[in-house]
């Protein structure tokens, strides 16, 4: 048997206060001389005995109970494997596809290899391999045989380097022993910046073995799909300039291609090929000796799935306050993006906002205490509001989702009686479709607004008179947008004008972006089931077919020093045991068997028999 905190045995020695008092308490009665014994009454020697065994058998439970207390905060645990407390050596392989070039990783494992063979004499030796994720290859062992097993299976893979998730794996394994860890890499820069820093805990030393600086690489980083065409950004890690082909496919046959001589740095390569409706579109970059994994880029070409859309009118009829918003987003027919349908206040509920990208409230003529809750739930969750004033809104709605709100007003008479209003956030995803020119919005005549207190949100557009015209605020993982006027054509001419509907479309998106199913994804991301490598797969639990890319940051070849590395590790708190790894350290061996919750409901067990016994001799 072993012991986690050995230093409580001392408490053991309390065992003496009891010892001390059963014979302090003992009282040898005095003879005691009588003239006549006739009246006294016998006392049997039997009681006497009897009381003598019940002192004695106190004092052995109470010294029971302070022994089990003892054990217990020492928290025992058995090895039978003997490896607990050993010393470990933790070698970390770099697996991120920057290590892919030809015989790079044949180099690494050499080095890896080296550094099994040479972890001192009694350290048990384990393996991690890591690239966004670290997985524990082998589990620390006495026999080195299978850390080397492990790492002749160990291949590249698509992730990223990620130098932070290899500590931590490595620290795990090691727990709250003495140690060491190796990493094998070829110290990337990127690795240290996606995550900031790393850890280690006390007592664990860090070294790094670098397997060299990376050769020429080219790669495709962006891939982008306008009305002219589409364009990529390939990048040359080199410091010449390179003379490359890049090719445009779709589906695996070649719409176009370029030859082109890339700089040193990013340069951008556009295609002039129309592009189908539907398709796997693919650019890469012909690259021998390269990184393989980073010459193509892949991008989903099938229109994605309608935007759910719900309006919340009186009735759940297409009123009088939904009616312009209803045509404009319906404006492209059966090829809309969007999937209407209405919804009368008292049919908010979680099941009728499922799925759904965004709500467009407009009446609130029946809107009650729940339905609001339900509301305020949606955008928490991820939802988008879209809150449009008119004669039908009460304002006290307003105040709840972004701030304080009045009773519409009529604006003060200017030349021409009317408002106008400008967009203030020009920068606003919002507006990004007017490319410059949402000055054009400052078209619209405003007869009446309400006035809106914008102090809790971030104001994106305002009136002529100062007043907040477009208000955004974040709640949760969703958005809340207040347009301070109606949308209808009741107190402004906006329906009427040409920015109408694309200004609506722009504001449905970007509601809806965080409900949007997401087709393109890293390789990190990948959906569970699915193979992480680049190109088009299908998610299984939807069926919803989309493409997998490798992280641009990873083609970043820059590098660091040995000592750049190190500076960014900070001493941490001694971790757990691995997941899945067998913990051999005392602390994993412990934690595993538990016998200090026994014992102590042994001390309880005793402490209530001396309890009774002591009650019962009273």
């Amino acid at each position: 048997m072993s012991f986690l905190f050995p230093a409580f045995l001392a408490g053991a020695l309390a065992v003496a206060i009891p010892i001390v008092l059963h014979f302090a308490r003992r009282e040898a009665a005095p003879r005691v001389p009588f003239s006549d014994i006739r009246f006294l009454q016998r006392v049997p020697l039997m009681q006497a005995r009897r009381r003598r065994i019940r002192e004695w058998l106190l004092l052995a439970l109470r010294i029971a109970a302070l022994l089990l207390l003892a054990l217990a905060f020492a928290r025992p645990f058995f090895d039978a494997t003997g490896l607990a407390g050993r010393p470990v050596t933790i070698v970390a392989v770099d697996r991120s596809f920057s290590m892919s070039l030809p015989g790079r990783f044949e180099q690494a494992r050499a080095a890896a290899r080296a550094a099994i063979a040479e972890a001192p004499p009694g350290h048990l030796v384990g393996l991690v391999t890591f690239d966004e994720q670290a997985r524990v290859a082998a589990a620390p062992a006495a026999d080195r045989a299978a850390a080397v097993a492990a790492l002749a299976r160990a291949e590249t893979g698509f992730g990223a380097t990620r130098y932070g998730a290899a500590l931590a794996a490595a620290a795990r394994s090691i727990g709250s022993r003495e140690g060491r860890i190796v990493v094998v890499t070829d110290l990337q820069r990127a690795g240290w910046e996606a995550a900031g820093a790393g850890s280690a805990p006390p007592g664990v030393s860090v070294r790094t073995v670098d397997v060299g600086a990376a050769g020429p690489n080219l790669a495709v980083t962006a891939l982008e799909i306008g009305p002219a065409g589409a364009a990529a950004v390939v990048v040359n890690a080199g410091v010449q300039p390179r003379s490359s082909t890049v090719a445009l496919r779709v589906d695996g046959t070649v719409l176009d291609s370029a030859a082109v001589t890339l700089e040193a740095g990013a340069t951008t390569v556009g295609f002039d090929a129309p592009l189908p409706r539907a398709g796997v579109l693919e650019v890469a970059v012909d690259d021998p000796g390269g990184v393989p994994a980073d010459d193509r880029r892949y991008h989903l070409l099938d229109p994605p799935a309608p935007l759910a859309i719900v309006f919340v009118t009186a009735g759940g009829r297409s009123g009088a306050g939904a009616f312009y918003l209803e045509r404009a987003l319906l404006a492209a027919g059966d090829d809309s993006p969007f999937v209407v349908r209405r919804l009368e206040p008292a049919g908010i509920s979680p099941a009728a906002l499922d799925g759904v990208a965004a709500v467009l409230l407009l009446e609130t003529a029946g809107l009650g205490r729940s339905a609001r809750g339900q509301l305020a739930a949606y955008v928490e969750s991820g939802g988008g509001l879209l809150i449009a004033a008119g004669p039908r809104l009460d304002p006290a709605l307003v105040a709840e989702f972004v701030g304080a709100g009045s009773t519409p007003t009529a604006p003060p008479p200017g030349g021409d009686g009317a408002l106008r209003w400008s967009v203030t956030a020009t920068r606003h995803p919002l507006f990004e479709t007017f490319e410059g020119q949402a000055g054009t919005l400052g078209q619209v005549r405003f007869r009446q607004a309400m006035r809106v207190d914008g102090a809790d949100g971030r104001v994106l557009a305002a009136f002529s008179d100062g007043g907040p015209a477009l208000v955004e605020r974040t709640a949760g993982r969703g958005r809340v947008l207040v347009f301070a006027s109606d949308l209808n054509n009741e107190w402004n001419d906006f329906p009427r004008q040409p920015t109408f509907v694309p200004f609506v479309h722009e504001v449905v998106r970007y509601l809806g972006r965080q409900r949007q199913p997401a087709r393109e994804r890293l390789v990190a991301a990948a959906p569970p089931g699915v193979d992480p490598r680049p190109g088009v797969v299908i998610e299984p639990a939807s069926g919803r077919a989309l493409v997998i890319n490798v992280d641009p940051r990873e083609s970043d070849l820059a590098r660091l020093t040995a000592d750049e590395f190190l500076s960014r590790i900070r001493p941490s708190a001694v971790p757990g045991s691995a997941a899945g790894s067998e913990p051999v350290d005392a602390a994993g061996r412990e934690a595993e068997q538990r016998y200090w919750w026994y014992l102590l409901l042994a001390v309880a067990v005793v402490l209530v028999a001396e309890s009774w016994l002591g009650r019962s001799a009273a």
